[in-house]
């Protein structure tokens, strides 16, 4: 599942003027793209390079 569908990101057409979805937010998410491990990181460890971190502040 899409994070920003995870998190409460409404999913209503723009064109109306109220939410009907009723997406509740649970969080803020911090870091716009995910972190990932740096080279030298993925060449110790080689499991490093599928791993994304991502932060959500909880509200």
């Amino acid at each position: 599942m899409h994070i920003k569908i995870q998190f409460g990101k409404c999913s209503c057409p723009k064109d109306l003027p109220y939410c009907i979805c009723g997406a509740k937010k649970i969080g803020k998410i911090i870091n716009k793209k995910p972190i990932e491990a740096s080279i030298k990181e993925q060449q110790e460890n080689s499991r490093a390079r599928s791993a994304k971190l991502r932060i959500l502040e909880k509200i």
